[in-house]
């Protein structure tokens, strides 16, 4: 027992060294690499600030940019109907001149209609006595009928047509 426990120290020594001198020889490669890393890092830096000033920048219009977009958004329904209708507006570009043309001839025509509302005015009250007019002649017809008849019974109450026409 005595020769394990002191072997058992020497093995935590040899160990120890064989640590060490893996330690010692792979020690200044770790530093080497980690002193590039290092030196790689401090190179970016200013690459790190640039970025991250225009993202400082960027991130200041965020809000004006979701405003837009937010409108685009209410507007993008009518956008995509103008979309659908373009061929129409095209065809309605192609007839605003003869429009252009017929507004002209639009506005005599209506001064013609301004000056012929007394025209109808009258013809209406026209109409009015006509009416009354054959309300008041149909009866007398029936009446000169039969005295016409009356006439032609009379003796001599013939008359020929030669009376009638001088």
């Amino acid at each position: 027992m005595a020769t394990a426990e002191f072997l058992s120290p020497l093995n935590l020594l040899k160990q120890g060294i064989r640590a060490g001198t893996r330690a010692a020889v792979t020690g200044p490669l770790v530093a080497v690499a980690a002193a590039t890393s290092v030196a790689e890092a401090v190179v970016a830096i200013p690459r790190l600030s640039r970025s991250l000033e225009s993202l400082a920048d960027s991130a200041e219009s965020l809000p004006t940019v979701a405003a837009d977009l937010e409108r685009l958004a209410t507007v993008a329904p009518a956008l995509e109907n103008l979309a659908e209708a373009i061929d129409d507006l095209r065809e309605l570009a192609k007839v605003v001149p003869s429009l252009e043309s017929l507004g002209e001839s639009v506005v005599p025509l209506a001064e013609t209609v301004e000056s012929l509302k007394p025209l109808a005015d009258t013809v209406a009250q026209m109409q009015a006595a006509i009416e009354t007019l054959n309300a008041t002649v149909s009866p007398l017809q029936g009446t000169a009928e039969r005295l016409g008849r009356f006439v032609d019974r009379l003796p001599q109450g013939r008359r020929s047509r030669h009376d009638y026409n001088s």
